[in-house]
């Protein structure tokens, strides 16, 4: 469970770098207020806690499919169907720009879309937090990878994990765009860090779900009778 949280975790580590550019301007836009220091900073973080909350039920609702039992016998498949996804993203474009996909994404996009005013009739304190919630359900390549990969959870309490440290991979990155701005935040970053991340987790992804009994990195799960994976050759 701990390497499939690390691997969640660095799934939204290196996807809040792709945020930066794509959701970096609705993020400036969240209601935070910004006249004193401490205001910004707790503002910012319920916005990042409203994200993190939607990423978490969207994994509980993943979970509660049900699907854990069903794709027992291909977490390794998953694993590397993730991983390929990731290798694809770095060369095509994120997931939700293709072809078909991104009619989905444009559609549920726009519904969520609208909502964002709504928010203005909350209660001040709560604007922020809801603003994040709603972001968090916003199509984004990067939480269909992060999904998808949660399927190779053995538990429903491991793909709402799962989802959660996704969320917060994301925050370190997250957290400071409403306070210093998007265009600050790319100037440290080297160019093409994201993509480089990006191919360099997918092939990680991929190599562990090859099963080639590399402690750790790439364990091999033998499949016991009651169905719950081990990992061997791990120590």
């Amino acid at each position: 469970m701990i390497t499939h949280l690390i691997f969640a975790f660095l799934i939204g580590l290196q996807a809040s770098l792709h945020c930066v550019g794509m959701c970096g301007p609705l993020a400036l836009a969240a209601p935070i207020n910004k006249a004193t220091k401490h205001k910004a900073i707790l503002g910012s973080g319920l916005y990042n806690l409203g994200r993190i909350s939607s990423y978490t039920y969207l994994g509980f609702l993943i979970g509660l499919i049900g699907l854990q039992n069903w794709m027992l016998g291909a977490i390794q498949w998953v694993s590397i169907a993730t991983g390929i996804l990731m290798v694809l993203s770095t060369f095509v474009g994120s997931i939700e720009t293709w072809f078909g996909i991104r009619y989905l994404s444009a559609f549920v996009g726009k519904a969520i879309s609208n909502r964002f005013s709504s928010v203005k009739k909350a209660p001040v304190p709560l604007r922020p937090y809801l603003f994040g919630a709603l972001n968090g359900f916003l199509p984004c390549g990067m939480v269909y990878t992060a999904l998808i990969f949660s399927l190779s959870a053995t538990s429903l309490m491991e793909t709402i994990f799962s989802m959660l440290f996704f969320g917060l991979g994301t925050l370190p990155i997250m957290f400071f765009i409403p306070l210093i701005g998007q265009q600050k935040l790319l100037a440290y970053l080297p160019r093409y860090t994201q993509k480089v991340l990006l191919l360099f987790i997918g092939l990680l992804l991929i190599l562990r779900g090859l099963g080639l009994g590399i402690p750790y990195l790439s364990p091999q799960l033998d499949f016991q009778q009651h169905g719950q994976p081990s990992a061997v050759h791990c120590k």
